[in-house]
Protein backbone atom coordinates (compact mmCIF):
# COMPACT_ATOMS: atom_id res chain seq x y z
CA UNK A 1 0.00 0.00 0.00
CA UNK A 2 2.83 2.49 0.42
CA UNK A 3 4.39 1.90 -2.01
CA UNK A 4 1.30 2.50 -4.89
CA UNK A 5 0.61 5.54 -2.57
CA UNK A 6 4.31 7.05 -3.14
CA UNK A 7 3.77 5.92 -6.78
CA UNK A 8 0.52 8.12 -6.77
CA UNK A 9 2.80 10.96 -6.02
CA UNK A 10 5.03 10.18 -8.97
CA UNK A 11 2.42 9.78 -11.69
CA UNK A 12 -0.63 12.17 -10.36
CA UNK A 13 -1.59 14.56 -12.41
CA UNK A 14 -3.31 17.85 -11.40
CA UNK A 15 -5.94 17.68 -14.37
CA UNK A 16 -6.93 14.56 -12.44
CA UNK A 17 -7.75 16.98 -9.49
CA UNK A 18 -11.15 17.82 -9.45
CA UNK A 19 -12.27 13.84 -10.04
CA UNK A 20 -9.97 13.17 -7.30
CA UNK A 21 -11.31 15.79 -4.77
CA UNK A 22 -15.27 14.12 -5.81
CA UNK A 23 -13.65 10.99 -4.36
CA UNK A 24 -12.08 12.67 -1.63
CA UNK A 25 -15.53 13.86 -0.42
CA UNK A 26 -17.05 10.75 0.25
CA UNK A 27 -16.66 9.55 4.01
CA UNK A 28 -15.60 6.58 3.09
CA UNK A 29 -12.70 7.64 0.62
CA UNK A 30 -9.71 5.51 1.12
CA UNK A 31 -6.35 6.91 2.39
CA UNK A 32 -4.96 6.96 -0.84
CA UNK A 33 -7.53 8.70 -2.52
CA UNK A 34 -7.22 11.37 0.35
CA UNK A 35 -3.06 10.86 0.65
CA UNK A 36 -3.38 11.75 -3.57
CA UNK A 37 -5.83 14.46 -3.04
CA UNK A 38 -3.67 16.30 -0.30
CA UNK A 39 -0.52 15.66 -2.20
CA UNK A 40 -2.08 17.63 -5.27
CA UNK A 41 -3.34 20.74 -3.33
CA UNK A 42 -0.08 20.67 -1.06
CA UNK A 43 1.77 21.39 -4.65
CA UNK A 44 -0.72 23.87 -5.97
CA UNK A 45 0.42 25.37 -2.43
CA UNK A 46 -3.77 25.36 -1.12
CA UNK A 47 -2.14 24.82 2.49
CA UNK A 48 -5.38 24.49 3.91
CA UNK A 49 -7.09 22.23 1.87
CA UNK A 50 -3.98 19.75 2.09
CA UNK A 51 -4.06 20.00 5.72
CA UNK A 52 -7.51 19.02 6.19
CA UNK A 53 -6.96 16.24 3.60
CA UNK A 54 -3.75 15.02 5.06
CA UNK A 55 -5.51 15.11 9.02
CA UNK A 56 -8.29 12.60 7.67
CA UNK A 57 -5.84 9.98 6.10
CA UNK A 58 -3.78 10.40 9.62
CA UNK A 59 -7.28 9.97 11.41
CA UNK A 60 -6.92 6.31 9.27
CA UNK A 61 -2.47 5.53 9.51
CA UNK A 62 -1.08 8.05 12.25
CA UNK A 63 2.06 7.45 11.19
CA UNK A 64 2.02 8.32 7.48
CA UNK A 65 5.19 9.46 6.72
CA UNK A 66 3.64 11.87 3.19
CA UNK A 67 0.92 13.26 4.99
CA UNK A 68 2.85 14.70 8.16
CA UNK A 69 5.27 16.31 6.13
CA UNK A 70 2.31 17.59 4.21
CA UNK A 71 1.10 18.56 7.68
CA UNK A 72 4.24 20.06 9.09
CA UNK A 73 5.22 21.60 5.65
CA UNK A 74 1.86 23.05 5.23
CA UNK A 75 2.03 24.72 8.44
CA UNK A 76 5.65 26.06 7.88
CA UNK A 77 4.66 27.73 4.79
CA UNK A 78 1.12 29.52 6.63
CA UNK A 79 3.97 30.69 9.20
CA UNK A 80 2.36 28.81 12.32
CA UNK A 81 5.60 26.43 13.88
CA UNK A 82 3.70 26.21 16.76
CA UNK A 83 1.30 24.33 15.01
CA UNK A 84 3.77 22.30 12.35
CA UNK A 85 5.84 21.12 15.60
CA UNK A 86 3.98 18.42 17.04
CA UNK A 87 3.73 17.03 12.98
CA UNK A 88 7.50 17.72 12.67
CA UNK A 89 7.91 15.80 15.79
CA UNK A 90 6.12 12.68 14.64
CA UNK A 91 7.85 12.99 11.10
CA UNK A 92 11.42 12.19 12.32
CA UNK A 93 10.33 8.98 13.59
CA UNK A 94 8.03 7.75 11.16
CA UNK A 95 9.23 5.36 8.48
CA UNK A 96 10.04 7.05 4.95
CA UNK A 97 9.26 6.21 1.72
CA UNK A 98 11.21 3.54 -0.02
CA UNK A 99 12.06 5.04 -3.24
CA UNK A 100 13.91 2.50 -4.45
CA UNK A 101 11.43 0.03 -4.51
CA UNK A 102 8.70 3.07 -6.04
CA UNK A 103 11.19 4.14 -9.25
CA UNK A 104 11.67 -0.43 -9.48
CA UNK A 105 8.20 -0.26 -10.12
CA UNK A 106 7.84 3.14 -12.05
CA UNK A 107 10.42 1.04 -14.28
CA UNK A 108 8.78 -2.23 -14.26
CA UNK A 109 5.27 -0.23 -15.04
CA UNK A 110 6.99 1.61 -17.65
CA UNK A 111 8.88 -0.77 -19.45
CA UNK A 112 6.83 -0.18 -22.22
CA UNK A 113 6.76 3.55 -22.86
CA UNK A 114 10.39 2.75 -22.76
CA UNK A 115 10.09 0.62 -25.87
CA UNK A 116 8.23 3.49 -27.68
CA UNK A 117 10.29 6.30 -28.78
CA UNK A 118 6.66 8.63 -28.45
CA UNK A 119 6.80 7.76 -24.48
CA UNK A 120 10.52 7.45 -23.75
CA UNK A 121 10.16 11.13 -22.06
CA UNK A 122 6.97 9.91 -20.17
CA UNK A 123 9.40 7.30 -19.26
CA UNK A 124 11.97 9.01 -17.67
CA UNK A 125 10.14 12.03 -16.45
CA UNK A 126 8.46 9.34 -13.95
CA UNK A 127 11.70 8.55 -13.31
CA UNK A 128 13.42 11.85 -12.55
CA UNK A 129 9.94 12.37 -10.43
CA UNK A 130 11.15 9.87 -8.18
CA UNK A 131 14.05 11.15 -7.43
CA UNK A 132 12.72 14.50 -6.70
CA UNK A 133 10.20 13.63 -3.98
CA UNK A 134 12.82 11.30 -2.52
CA UNK A 135 15.02 14.54 -2.09
CA UNK A 136 12.04 16.68 -1.56
CA UNK A 137 11.15 13.43 1.69
CA UNK A 138 15.06 14.61 2.76
CA UNK A 139 14.21 18.35 2.49
CA UNK A 140 11.16 18.40 4.76
CA UNK A 141 12.74 16.19 7.47
CA UNK A 142 15.62 18.46 7.88
CA UNK A 143 13.28 21.37 7.96
CA UNK A 144 11.32 19.39 10.40
CA UNK A 145 14.79 18.71 12.48
CA UNK A 146 15.47 22.14 11.91
CA UNK A 147 12.07 23.33 13.57
CA UNK A 148 12.56 20.66 16.31
CA UNK A 149 15.80 22.10 17.63
CA UNK A 150 14.77 25.77 17.08
CA UNK A 151 11.09 24.97 19.32
CA UNK A 152 12.98 22.88 22.22
CA UNK A 153 15.91 26.06 22.37
CA UNK A 154 13.16 28.38 22.74
CA UNK A 155 11.46 26.22 25.08
CA UNK A 156 14.32 25.11 27.26
CA UNK A 157 13.90 26.30 30.92
CA UNK A 158 17.68 26.46 31.38
CA UNK A 159 18.58 28.37 28.54
CA UNK A 160 16.09 31.05 29.29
Amino acid sequence: MRIIADLGRVVASESGLPSIDQLAAEPAASPLTLMVAADLHWRRREWDRAIELAKRVLARKPDNFHALSILAGSYGHLGEANAAYPYAKRLVSAKQSNWPAVKLLCAILGVFNFLLPSRRERFHRALRRCDAEATADQDILAWAQELISKHEAANDPIAV
